[in-house]
């Protein structure tokens, strides 16, 4: 067996948590399946509350479908971690907001493990994943233990990826890896690593979700971003406070999550910038009313399905927001059409999104004041639940014009995550 972890030689060393607890981070921790020892390694020598706003071990499922609002496709994976970090990261706002914001460097972290266990059922894979979101950056560390440890062995592996993750983004020295962590050809265990990066307009567009709960139209915000290959142009406007020309004349949005952008997204784009004669802005927004925010790994991912139709005539940009309903969206781009699918047609008006309460009236006035036209395209086994108020708005694309092959973006995903499996 492969264990020589005595405690107190493979703990982290006092003088580097001093050191984080020098330094501005303040963080919210989100631990499960191994590695919450960090906790106690933050705490346990003093002035832990100059780091640590919060931790959170949500162990059960049940306890992680209520930390995440929803339940993850996998309980131990890559996008989990990084929902939890993005779920920690709010956090980590919520419970800063009232303090001099640029002093501090707010900071959430997630870490999901799958190690050794009592009684495991044979070829059990062994794995870490810690994710790190702040207000410009998301990252995730990923390790696939193959070696025959303790379980003490692994925690203690897992303890010091979460505290070099940190330790990185405050810029002090990581610690070793116990155990010789590497690629020896009897292990194969290897650190991989992704880094995403944003401008500061972007990352303000998380920050503003959480300022804005009792004054949704107060601090909405758009970054536009060009994908012909150009350098990334970003303006950012707060409600009717328009500074970018640009933004003001942009006539045809296409909302949507993007993820990825597939074939029949291109086809509704395409047709309704010929209907209407103008080009197409996609508009994504990085806040959501039922779940939590995209983080910038994910982002990218969605704007490079976005970046091979750049130079499309049909294609104008992409605007990222932090609107997720239409009424906020109306907001952002008056005298607009809205491209939409038969599904989001069916949910404008779904109470869950509006509180729990909805007055149609009120909002079918604001569409009116703000001149807001939708151009709806069917789709194959949605029903339509038609409105008749709503139709003062709409255009409904007849089957005939457009052809659904009932492609989905989940389909999609759920196809790209079982060949990575294989």
């Amino acid at each position: 067996m492969v264990d020589n972890l005595a405690a107190d030689k493979y703990s982290v060393p006092v003088e580097s948590i001093f050191r984080i607890h020098e330094s501005p981070c303040k963080i919210v921790l989100a631990i499960t399946g191994g590695g919450a020892e960090i906790i106690g390694e933050l705490l346990r020598h003093g002035s832990g509350s100059a780091t640590v706003l919060d931790a959170v071990v949500p162990y059960s499922m049940e306890a992680m479908d209520n930390f995440l609002g929803r339940k993850p496709e996998m309980y131990c994976s890559e996008k989990t971690a990084r929902l939890m970090a993005m779920v920690a990261y709010q956090r980590a706002l919520d419970l800063s907001k009232g303090e001099e914001s640029a002093a501090y460097d707010v900071v959430g972290i997630g870490a999901t493990c799958k190690l050794k266990a009592t009684n495991e059922r044979e070829g059990r894979k062994h794995e870490v994943y810690v994710a790190i979101q702040a207000a410009c950056k998301t990252g995730v560390i990923t390790l696939k233990l193959n070696a025959d440890r303790t379980r003490e062995g692994e925690e203690k592996i897992a303890t010091f990826l979460i505290f070099n993750v940190l330790a990185r983004h405050c810029g002090i020295p990581e610690v070793d890896l116990p155990d010789r962590i590497g690629t020896e050809e009897e292990r194969k265990e290897e650190i991989t690593e992704k880094y995403e990066s944003v401008s500061g307009p972007v990352g303000d567009l998380l920050k503003q979700k959480i300022y804005s709960q009792e004054s949704p139209y107060e601090t909405l915000g758009i970054a536009r971003i060009d994908l012909n290959g150009a350098q990334k142009k970003e303006a950012k406007t707060n409600g009717e406070n328009r500074e970018n020309e640009e933004l003001q004349n942009i006539r045809l949005v296409f909302p949507g999550s993007f993820g990825p952008c597939h074939r029949n997204h291109v086809f509704m784009a395409k047709l309704a910038s010929e209907k209407l004669g103008v080009p197409v802005h996609f508009e994504i927004s990085l806040t959501n009313v039922d779940k939590p925010p995209i983080d910038f790994i994910s982002l990218n991912q969605r704007l490079d399905s976005l970046r091979k139709y750049g130079n499309e005539t049909f294609v104008g940009g992409v605007c990222l927001t932090n609107a997720p309903l239409f009424l906020q969206k109306a907001d952002l781009f008056p005298n607009s059409t809205f491209i939409i699918g038969a599904d989001t047609f069916n949910r404008l008006f779904d109470a869950k999104y509006y509180g729990g309460k909805v007055d149609i009236s009120a909002i079918l006035r604001h569409f009116r004041e703000k001149n807001i036209r939708f151009l709806v395209f069917q789709r194959k086994s949605v029903h339509m639940s038609v409105n008749p108020e709503i139709l003062e708005f709409c255009e409904i694309v007849p089957m005939g014009e457009y052809e659904d092959d009932g492609i989905s973006s989940t389909e999609i995903r759920r196809k790209q995550e079982e060949n990575k499996e294989n």
